[in-house]
């Protein structure tokens, strides 16, 4: 039985890219730019790029492929720490906080946070790094106006690069919060639309005098009231429903997103990395396009096939792993390996049709 008969399960990848390593570290001696850098056993350096950054171009290439979707969420800054504003928005209304997490801090209230259920390694540099530099001078902009050129110094890598993404697709697209209290306002008696008052549980008394700023989350539903069930729209589209239950004096508050919102969203997700991430910084575009790659549905949101990629030959026995799903008497697994990058791999059985595999994991 295939995935798409059921509940999706988490999906693991991991690619092969060439890139150069332009993920900025500290400055060295001089005034020089250097690379991220990570020295193995074998005595050898590495380049990679920080998992914030590949974060970075993963949410960049989303948002420019489907701009409504993968908006930005708004930040706000509290006691001096930058975050996301829940008062605004929610796991519904922005994909970027489902996929990437959040954590909200509120003075003398309770917080809120939410793992990333899209996981993502470094992008590790399967090349030694020898010491490449890069010398410039920006002689062009120095001979206009009769300047002496300003020379810089950068340390370079050139490199195949591997990174691998999880994506827990049971926990994408629902959302769980506890809070004090639910007030529920009547915008207009002609309107089905309603104001949710999410009231957070105080953890500090307030002060004699003290001017407590109100700190209640907020959210606009358009919806009609179904016992007990919000439902979200964009525009006149459902994008998934928010539940409120009563549970031992609290508050318990979920929030669901649609299941075909859910699914779009995970195959958006799988097409970006497949087709390629924007990866344009110091000047240069190289994008993060694979050369490689493996996919497959599992049991738990591991990346399974991380520590087994390298340049040359595949130790096969990861593909008996209990935690890849099966379907039949095939493994949920999509192999592309058009330049032979990584050699023995027994392909018997896999998927190497991209799409038969989005339709079989049940994205598609």
């Amino acid at each position: 039985m295939s995935n798409n008969q059921g509940k999706i399960k988490p999906i693991t990848v991991t690619i092969i890219f060439e890139a150069s390593a332009l993920n900025r570290d500290e400055k060295l001696g001089g005034n020089i730019p250097s690379i991220k850098k990570l020295t193995r056993a074998n005595g050898y350096t590495y380049s990679y790029l920080s998992r914030v950054a590949i974060r970075h171009y993963l949410f960049e290439t989303l948002n420019r492929l489907y701009p409504e979707e993968w908006k930005p969420a708004e930040c706000k800054e509290n006691g001096g720490v930058v975050q996301f504003d829940l008062t605004k928005q929610n796991i519904l209304t922005h994909a970027e906080l489902d996929a990437f997490g959040y954590m909200y801090t509120i003075g003398g209230q309770q917080s809120f946070t939410r793992k990333a259920t899209v996981g993502i390694t470094k992008a590790v540099a399967l090349e030694p790094w020898e010491g490449d530099m890069q010398f410039n001078a920006n002689h062009d902009l120095a001979n206009r106006c009769g300047a002496n050129p300003n020379p810089v110094n950068k340390e370079e890598h050139m490199s195949i690069f591997k990174v691998s993404f999880t994506i827990d697709a049971e926990k994408l697209g629902y959302d769980e919060w506890w809070v004090e209290d639910v007030k529920y306002e009547e915008r207009s008696l002609y309107e089905k639309k309603k104001l949710l008052r999410l009231i957070p549980k105080k953890t500090e008394e307030k002060k004699s005098g003290s001017k407590q700023e109100d700190k209640t989350l907020t959210f606009s539903i358009e919806a009609e009231e179904e016992r007990g069930k919000y439902i979200l729209k964009r525009g006149n589209t459902d994008i998934g429903y928010i539940i409120v239950e009563n549970v031992d004096q609290r508050k318990k508050v979920t929030f669901k997103l649609d299941e075909q919102k859910k699914k779009d969203r995970i195959l958006q997700i799988l097409e970006a990395i497949k087709n390629g991430l924007i990866y344009h910084t110091s000047g240069e575009n190289y994008g993060i396009v694979p050369k490689f790659m493996i996919a497959a549905s599992v049991e738990i949101p591991i990346p399974l096939f991380h520590s087994y990629i390298e340049l040359g030959p595949f130790e096969n026995s990861v593909l008996s792993n209990s935690y890849i799903n099966p379907e039949n008497n095939r493994k949920l697994i999509y192999v592309y390996n058009p330049f032979n990058l990584v050699t023995n791999i027994d392909t018997k059985g896999l998927y190497e049709d991209w799409e038969e595999f989005l339709e079989a994991i049940g994205v598609k």
